[in-house]
């Protein structure tokens, strides 16, 4: 028997993961603070936003599942390399951040959102040359869906 152990040892190693396992819980979401996705952080970036139709409901008559559609189109000379799609008002800014495979001139996608409360939603295209574009678009939620930061 390579290992040997007894229960006592067992449970006081298992006691001592307590303390570690509070600590680790307690620790606030750092990367998400650090990110620069508030609405005002975004308004304040000035991005371009030819090339990035958004169709999203103006009002949902709750925040579980909203249709969110776009379309993006690089400008001439330039192709998307990935996307990200942001609600500022989330427990968890970032909804989604895709990288795509192979850079395009044009991509569509389509999927549903879950947002906390009425805000604008914002997509942003990231070109090849580091550059991007983006665009927010209003919805008003009648019933909230993110309650306890999920």
């Amino acid at each position: 028997m390579l290992f040997s152990h007894t229960p006592l040892a067992r449970r006081t190693w298992l006691a001592s993961l307590g303390p570690l396992a509070a600590g680790v819980l307690a620790t606030p979401n750092v990367l998400a603070a650090a990110e620069p996705n508030s609405q005002a952080e975004l308004q304040a970036r000035a991005l371009q936003t030819a090339g990035i139709e958004v169709v999203l409901p103006p009002l949902a008559d709750n925040g579980n599942a909203i249709p969110l559609q776009f379309t993006l189109q690089a400008p001439a000379g330039k192709q998307l390399v990935g996307f990200e799609i942001i609600a500022p008002e989330n427990p968890n800014r970032v909804i989604l951040r895709l990288k795509l495979g192979q850079a395009q001139t044009r991509f569509k996608f389509n999927t549903r959102v879950r947002l906390a409360m009425s805000q604008e939603v914002w997509v942003l295209a990231h070109l090849n040359d580091g550059s991007s574009l983006g665009r927010g678009t209003h919805t008003v939620v009648t019933a909230t869906a993110c309650f306890d930061e999920t």
